[in-house]
């Protein structure tokens, strides 16, 4: 049954999370006729073939598309569109030219209030599918102002295309990169600068190469740029080698003589993995961090700090976790990061304490607590789930603060909450599918006051989800 926006109800809404096991078929290639009915948690659109449940990339709900098979599974196939038969009446032309090849963007072919309207349906569904709720506490999805130009940070492939090195992405759904101009969802002084290295480097050819991961061979592994909300930019090299070749030096002059570059480094990654930085690097200009204020805090980031990718809604996040928590709570910051959701709100707190696994992290926040002058912060760097019984045993909290990976909060975390019975939880998630079955695990021992949908990622399907629940 559709309501009156379209959308089927719960029981033909389906998360990738909740597919059958697969059992592969071989009707790959071939062609079918179907009508999309609703999105799945993902982005796809989502149609019914002979029994089967159909995902599609970029296919919108209402139109009828024939596709090509890609793979089939017990009762599920995958497929791409190879024409749109009947268009759907939410589409609207993309704006990006590269929407539909590049993997950064899945809604960018619907106006963005279409795009808000079907992530606030998307998050009621999953809600009532997974977490058993039928009428979440669910308050307005907070909309961006302006839904292009809002990530600070890029994180560029360089790809050799005939004589010529250009900086990209990946392609959808694949390792393979693409060359991209501009990204419309990128700071344009990313985007900028991204264009002033590409040019310098085929200006100056000698010695470049592109990095091959399967070969270990090549020289150019990655370029990343992050920028501030001041517009101060960190630009960093990273290379399979010992030492920056004159391609990179001569790359570096060329950014330099832009306004507001705090930092330029080359990071050095010679083995075979897939992180992109190695453990050394060389600074050749300014320093090797970049400052972001928030609410007064202000965060020294490096090149590979982890922090929020739009600034705006970052900042609102912060604001949601510190209005949620009574005056004088001693605060439990859980896969804390560099204490971007708490440390904003550390006046009204009597104390904080942050875990987080990412040695990297909890270095830089040591290093930000100590810089801004923050007392009364205790971190501890380690995995959540192998310290939680023990913190929890060894101090009394008046709430905290969760904020874990797309997998959600590991079991032992649950069980460690609801023994505890801490009086406050702010749950921030950024995947309505764990969020959604974390909740069902803790409504034995907690209420779900209010969650906020935040869309933090604007053209995507991903959406923020804040989250206030109470001990019962």
């Amino acid at each position: 049954m559709k309501n009156k926006r379209g959308y089927t109800d719960k029981k033909h809404f389906n998360t990738r999370n909740n597919r059958p096991e697969p059992v592969i078929k071989t009707s790959a290639g071939r062609e079918i006729t179907v009508t999309i009915e609703n999105f799945a948690y993902g982005g796809d659109g989502m149609a019914r073939f002979e029994n089967s449940t159909v995902y599609i990339p970029y296919a919108l709900p209402k139109s009828t598309v024939k596709a090509v098979i890609t793979e089939e599974n017990n009762r599920v196939i995958q497929a791409r569109v190879k024409n749109v038969i009947t268009q759907s009446p939410y589409y609207s032309k993309p704006a990006c030219p590269y929407f539909g090849e590049c993997g950064g963007c899945d809604f960018m072919n619907m106006p963005y209030e279409t795009q808000a309207d079907f992530k606030t349906e998307i998050i009621r569904s999953v809600m009532e599918e997974t977490a058993g709720i039928k009428k979440p506490p669910m308050k307005p999805l907070i909309r961006y102002e302006t839904p292009l130009h809002y990530r600070n940070r890029a994180e560029y492939r360089p790809i050799a295309e005939g004589s010529k090195i250009k900086l990209g992405f990946y392609r959808a759904r694949s390792h393979e990169v693409i060359g991209i101009k501009e990204c419309l969802l990128l700071h344009p002084k990313i985007n900028l600068l991204a264009r002033i290295i590409t040019d310098s480097i085929n200006e100056n050819p000698h010695g470049a190469s592109v990095y091959s991961p399967s070969k270990h061979k090549g020289y150019l592994r990655h370029v990343t740029i992050r920028i501030n909300s001041r517009g101060d930019a960190l630009i960093t090299f990273v290379v399979n080698g010992k030492e920056p070749k004159q391609f990179i030096t001569r790359a570096a002059q060329a950014v330099q003589a832009q306004p507001g570059i705090a930092g330029i480094l080359v990071n050095y990654n010679m083995e075979e993995t897939s992180d992109v930085f190695g453990t050394k690097e060389h600074i050749l200009y300014g320093r090797p961090s970049i400052i972001e204020t928030a609410a007064g805090v202000s965060f020294k980031l490096n090149n590979s700090a982890f922090f929020q990718v739009n600034a705006v809604m970052m900042e609102k996040m912060a604001q949601f976790a510190g209005s949620k928590i009574q005056d004088r709570a001693s605060v439990l910051d859980l896969y804390g990061g560099v204490g971007a959701l708490t440390l904003p709100s550390h006046k009204k707190f009597r104390d904080i304490t942050v875990v987080e696994a990412d040695r990297d992290a909890a270095q830089n926040l040591r290093e930000i607590v100590k810089w801004n002058k923050i007392p009364r912060v205790n971190i501890i760097t380690g995995k959540v789930e192998d310290n939680i019984e023990r913190i929890l045993e060894e101090k009394v909290f008046d709430a905290a603060v969760i904020d874990p990976p797309r997998s959600g909060m590991h079991p032992r975390v649950i069980s460690a909450l609801k023994a505890a019975k801490i009086p406050k939880l702010v749950y921030i998630s950024c995947n309505p599918a764990s969020f959604a079955r974390d909740i069902a695990d803790l409504k034995s021992h907690y209420r779900l006051d209010e969650m906020t949908p935040l869309d933090q990622f604007a053209q995507t399907y991903h959406t923020e989800i804040m989250a206030c629940l109470t001990v019962v």
